[in-house]
């Protein structure tokens, strides 16, 4: 058995615009990787085979990646259908199962082609048609994120060039199509989807294109993950080295690390906490990594309410944001506080130094009172002229990391301004049905695992009618601003447009940013080795990594 020693490694640092976009003239992911490559180097000390147990901390919602948004799922799912275009430890991205994406001088025609090889589970070959029809059924049925990365595509001028390549023409130009589409929206089979006319409802059939299929999926227990036979994009041809991987449900992190102690699972898939963290360290067997996010936690108010549409009422709320403390107390230091529009990550686009309200419980109170909400009836919850009260539903799921002491923090400080937040604490699957799916809701916390290209995505989050959007903010002044920057191929001016959307940001605040968490995993390296992290947030269980994990 090879030997192993706890280790601690922290990929952080600042991004820049060039170590997080893999852009060429125009945008383009280019026709070679610069990161890892999909079908690299085998481990000559190797072995194949083995069954690792992986340890969740909360129950996935389906296999139907496509039309929900859950992480759980997601991580499962990515080993199955895995995105087209990774990113690697250096945080670029590359081309990981196509073998190049180039865009015309103008980024309005994009020609895209897959790999090689690349075959589902039963032998059949992945072809041009699924990926175009992936597009096309993903756009026209409404699904997911297909709106916010394939709305401006024209179809009936794109076109199948050969088995392999597709040719999408687009309506307008976007620098960051393929770097978006490929990274965010897993393959379709045709075949299967074709004949399903309501997206929303159908089962997933667990057909896979990557190192794995499902075998068993039983809600909220566990999904057995089966090796892809017919999948040679990895070590040298081998494909993955693990035979069968199962997804094991517990109750919450604390359940989660204690089975990767007790050894009924290998790997945790979910982010720990530094106490989680600490638990484990002081054992060699175990191997503990964090990576930066690239996403951040965030609170949203919805604009059904008529409350919250009043924009001092929304930056009194930020006010009684204190970010430091619960970077230092509820995350104990191993978060980082989100004072710009943009996540300091990416160092690059935060240069304007323009920044979200400054706590402070006093000054926000000081603002409510002049806009005309005030506490009449001395019960400590400000109401306005109509004696409509400052009270609000705040809905998360309830297990998120280090939630219990973000929500005693907001709500504490909240309270000193004179608001009241009841506190609605729901799991995965309400969540989305509820906030991120059916826009009903007052105000939501939640955190976004990776916000990626913010030069140009800011689109899929913000604009008009857009997935993500679901504070329901629409403005035509931002619309324009987030349009131009898709479509603007000089980087110093795009730059320049981001600007102008951070103050737009600050003056209207259709949500507040808090902090960057920094994700720490663990894994035991005691019956497998080869466990490694990238940016984003799959942790050990991403794809590219993965494929690469061995039993001892």
């Amino acid at each position: 058995m090879k030997s192993s020693m706890s280790r601690r490694a922290f990929i952080k640092g600042t991004l820049t615009s060039a170590a997080i976009l893999s852009l060429a003239a125009c945008g383009s992911t280019g026709g070679s990787s610069t990161g890892s490559d999909a079908g690299g180097s085998s481990d000559s000390s190797a072995s194949t085979g083995g069954s690792i147990n992986v340890g969740l901390n909360s129950a996935p919602v389906g296999e139907n990646i496509w039309y929900q948004n859950d992480l759980n799922s997601a991580t499962i799912m990515g080993l199955v259908c895995p995105n087209t275009v990774a990113i690697d430890d250096s945080g670029s991205k590359y081309n990981y199962l196509v073998e190049s994406a180039d865009p015309n001088d103008d980024a309005t025609v994009w020609t895209v082609k897959l790999k090689d090889g690349l075959k589902w589970n039963d032998g059949e070959a992945v072809t041009s048609d699924d990926l175009m029809f992936t597009g096309k059924y993903g756009t026209d049925n409404h699904i997911g994120f297909f709106d916010s990365y394939y709305n401006n595509v024209d179809w009936d001028a794109t076109q199948t060039v050969d088995d392999k390549t597709v040719e999408f023409h687009l309506s307008s130009a976007n620098v960051n199509f393929w770097n978006g589409a490929g990274y965010w929206i897993p393959i379709m089979r045709k075949s299967e989807w074709e004949s399903v006319t309501d997206p929303s409802t159908y089962s997933y059939s667990g057909a896979g294109y990557g190192p794995y299929y499902v075998a068993e999926w039983v809600d909220g227990e566990y999904v057995t993950l089966k090796r892809n036979d017919y999948y040679t994009l990895a070590n040298d041809g081998d494909g993955a080295y693990v035979d069968e991987i199962v997804f094991r449900v517990y109750t919450d992190e604390n359940a989660m690390v204690l089975a990767l102690q007790n050894g009924e699972v290998d790997v945790a898939a979910d982010f720990i906490t530094q106490n989680s963290a600490s638990q484990l360290e002081s054992d060699e067997q175990f191997q503990i990594d964090s990576v930066d996010s690239l996403g951040y936690a965030l609170c949203t108010f919805s604009q059904k309410v008529p409350l919250l549409t009043d924009y001092n009422v929304r930056k009194a709320f930020a006010m009684c944001c204190d970010r430091d403390a619960i970077c230092s107390v509820a995350w104990a230091g191993s978060a980082t506080p989100m004072y710009t529009p943009i996540s300091p990550v990416y160092e690059e686009f935060t240069k304007s130094d323009i920044e979200q309200p400054a706590f402070d419980t006093d000054g926000a109170a000081e603002l409510l009172e002049k806009a005309g909400y005030t506490d009449s009836d001395g019960d400590g919850i400000r109401e306005d002229a109509n004696g409509n009260k400052l009270e609000f539903k705040l809905t998360y799921t309830s297990t998120l990391s280090n939630v219990d002491g973000v929500m005693s923090i907001l709500t504490s400080d909240l309270e000193k301004a004179g608001f009241k937040i009841d506190l609605e604490p729901v799991d995965a699957a309400t969540f989305s049905a509820n906030v991120t799916q059916g826009h009903n809701y007052e105000i939501s916390y939640s955190s976004w695992g990776v916000i990626d290209d913010v030069d140009t995505t800011l689109l899929t989050c913000f604009g008009e009618g857009q997935t993500l959007n679901f504070m329901d903010y629409n403005d035509d002044e931002e619309e324009a601003l987030l349009q131009q920057m898709q479509g603007e191929t000089d980087k110093k001016k795009r730059i320049e447009l981001l600007d102008e959307w951070q103050q737009w940001f600050v003056d209207h605040l259709p949500c507040v940013h808090l902090f960057v968490p920094s994700n720490i995993y663990a894994a035991s390296n005691a019956n497998f080795s080869g466990w490694s992290l990238v940016y984003g947030n799959g942790g050990y269980m991403t794809c590219s990594t993965f494929e690469k994990v061995h039993k001892n």
